[in-house]
């Protein structure tokens, strides 16, 4: 490449004592002035037409000429011009004791850039601290972990980014970019303009790889050079989000098993004391049905009789909810479990065209658990959506599966369908004991409140797990038999 440069230019530039570097748009260097050479006589080289500036600029560091430091200044300065005409950049050098170069950059009109090199004598104590501030500082925000920037509040432009920030939000040249959503950052600079600060402010921000993630962005308005700038720290919360709801799943598991342990106290307590009553009703009605077989109370006496029989069954199940079963675990393959609840709910599919369909991997460990008490609780989920497909005319299908978790030694039993769901307001109140969707006289509000007893007895979960398709889905979570 060959720089041809009018007599009376080449003659201004070499009687220059700042040193000079041309380069053009493309970043090659298109003449440096003697000034420049001399003081930089281990680049003398490399000094000449077409040699790329990321090649000088890493030759400066190696060959020891700049700092580490100041080369990355450099680099990102003129990666921040955006061939725009401003003030320039400038960085300061050490160069011996007394001495720096104060480097500055700036664009010029045909896309390129020019670099003016000029020593500086620091024969004061001030130059000396003012200098070693500035040097301490560009070393700070270069190894500082916080996501940093610095752009103009008209256009965006960034001035400055910390490293952590390039390997969030990329190498963008505006801010806008870092937003996902327009009306976010529209709302972000309202908020800055009046108090010039803003703090912890929730947006949507964009990865380098184009991802969106949640956010938190704390900024200062303040002046540089003439014009108003952004500082600000963009947070990613999607680790901190991660932990927070699985916290708040955590609480919500705690308080559901001691809600089922005071309401489990009650219900005992109430049963046993409508257990005695309820023995002398069923025991009278069937006395009166003897005696008074064939009159017309018969129909009255038969319907009391059904009714005390029911009384009899709740008062039963609350019993089994509440009494605290002794438990029996053992290795139980899960394929056993599922296929004794498939066995006991195999009249009430011949009522409804309903397709079970098991789908389980090829290899599952085998369960530690009581093998009656877990048939029981898959046999109860398979009832209720066997119920809610009959009794809608909604859906056709339940899915059973089951993953491993080799990290938490936990095995995952999936029960799904897509029937009519649960009601947002009913998904709290699912497992409480009593609560029921069904008709009168259809449901007693026990079964899922007996399974969450059941399962946390062994140390599991039961969750209802949201879905954006129609359809019920849940997940019981239990621990696997350890292999000896």
């Amino acid at each position: 490449m060959t720089t041809q440069l009018t007599p009376l230019f080449a003659e201004t530039l070499a009687g220059l004592h700042e040193g000079v570097a041309l380069f053009d748009a493309e970043a090659y260097l298109l003449t440096a002035n003697a000034a420049f050479r001399a003081m930089n006589p281990k680049l003398g080289d490399l000094l000449q037409d077409g040699t790329p500036w990321d090649i000088l600029l890493r030759e400066a560091e190696n060959r020891g000429c700049f700092p580490k430091d100041v080369c990355k200044r450099l680099a990102i300065i003129e990666a921040d011009l955006l061939g725009t005409l401003d003030d320039g950049h400038q960085v300061i050098a050490p160069a011996g004791p007394g001495l720096s170069f104060v480097i500055r950059l700036q664009a010029t009109s045909n896309g390129g850039f020019i670099l003016v090199q000029t020593e500086r004598v620091e024969d004061k104590g001030h130059d000396d601290t003012e200098s070693e501030v500035e040097i301490l500082l560009s070393k700070v925000l270069e190894a500082c972990p916080a996501c940093l920037t610095m752009s103009r509040i008209g256009d965006g432009q960034i001035i400055y980014r910390s490293p952590a920030a390039t390997a969030l939000l990329g190498a963008a040249k505006s801010s806008f970019s870092h937003f996902a959503k327009r009306a976010e950052r529209a709302d972000f600079i309202t908020e800055l303009l009046p108090d010039a600060r803003v703090d912890d402010m929730r947006v949507t921000g964009i990865r380098s790889d184009g991802s969106e993630f949640p956010a938190s962005i704390s900024a200062r308005l303040i002046e540089y050079r003439g014009e108003d700038v952004i500082v600000s720290n963009m947070e990613d919360l999607t680790s901190i989000l991660a932990v927070q709801a699985e916290l708040a799943q955590k609480r919500t598991q705690v308080f559901q098993a001691e809600k089922m342990s005071a309401l489990g106290e009650l219900l005992a307590g109430v049963a046993h004391e409508l257990n005695n009553p309820l023995s002398i009703i069923v025991g009278n009605t069937e006395m009166l049905k003897e005696d008074l077989d064939g009159t017309p109370h018969t129909k009255r006496i038969d319907k009391m009789g059904g009714a005390a029989d029911r009384c009899v069954k709740i008062v039963r199940s609350f019993l089994a909810m509440a009494r605290q079963e002794p438990l029996h675990p053992k290795p139980t393959a899960v394929e056993v479990i599922i296929q004794t609840a498939l066995d006991a709910v195999g009249t009430l599919t011949l009522e409804s065209p309903v397709d079970i369909r098991v789908d389980l991997p090829e290899y599952l460990p085998d369960l530690m658990v009581d093998e009656l008490q877990i048939s029981q609780v898959m046999i109860n989920l398979l009832t209720n959506a066997l119920h809610a497909i009959r009794d809608s005319g909604i859906g056709d299908k339940i899915v059973v599966t089951a993953r491993a978790d080799t990290a938490t030694g936990n095995i995952t039993l999936i029960t799904e369908d897509n029937g009519p769901g649960v009601k947002e307001q009913n998904v709290t109140r699912i497992f409480d004991p009593l609560f029921t969707t069904k008709d009168v006289g259809k449901g007693t509000g026990v079964g899922l409140a007996f399974c969450h007893r059941v399962v946390s007895a062994h140390g599991g979960t039961i969750e209802l797990i949201a879905k954006t398709q129609p359809g019920a889905m849940f997940n019981v979570t239990l621990p696997q038999a350890i292999r000896r």
